[in-house]
């Protein structure tokens, strides 16, 4: 993942939790490096200072995915990326299809991006199914977090529900967003 991610994390966790609470947490990770925004870190930094802050302040896994993932929309949204939400969608469903050409966009700029892959489809009038395919695990919380930021940020009211999950025969989440 890259740096600009993993501070996120960092400071989703600082602010919500405290600075003691964090000082703790990486108390129990042997080695955490200064993360540059813009390089590209091992996967595994990443899941191990999630694991640790779960483990730490005795939280569940998915709810702590869920808040990073929608605090990544507003902070990129509000941030030096607001540029691309304006140029890829003026509504959640037209961004959503929009979210490859987005990464591949990204990609010019940041080389050693491996972004993630959307598909998504009118399921009726108030519902849009979106499906996740990307070569990570255990990121469907954070994506479920990140749809709910999306239909903030588009002021759409709905409810975010996990359809699907990755298994060994089927290699994507999907996800119903139904508008309230």
């Amino acid at each position: 993942m890259f740096g600009m991610v993993n501070r996120h994390i960092i400071q989703t966790i600082q602010t919500t939790y405290g600075e003691q609470k964090w000082i703790g947490i990486i108390a129990s990770i042997p080695e955490i490096p200064h993360f540059s925004q813009l390089q590209q870190y091992p996967d595994e930094i990443t899941f191990l200072i999630i694991k640790k802050s779960v483990e730490t302040l005795d939280i569940d896994i998915d709810l702590l995915l869920e808040t990073l993932g929608r605090g990544w929309i507003k902070e990129t949204a509000d941030g030096p990326w607001g540029i691309y939400y304006e140029l890829y969608g003026d509504t959640i469903f037209t961004f959503l299809n929009n979210l490859d050409s987005l990464h591949a966009a990204l990609g010019a700029q940041l080389t050693d991006l491996s972004p993630p892959s959307f598909l998504c489809k009118h399921v009726n009038a108030d519902t849009i199914c979106v499906r996740y395919m990307s070569n990570r695990d255990g990121l469907t919380y954070f994506v479920k977090g990140l749809l709910k930021g999306l239909c903030e940020k588009f002021s759409y009211p709905a409810h975010v529900t996990i359809e699907q999950t990755r298994s060994d025969l089927i290699k994507y989440d999907e996800y119903l967003i139904e508008k309230i």
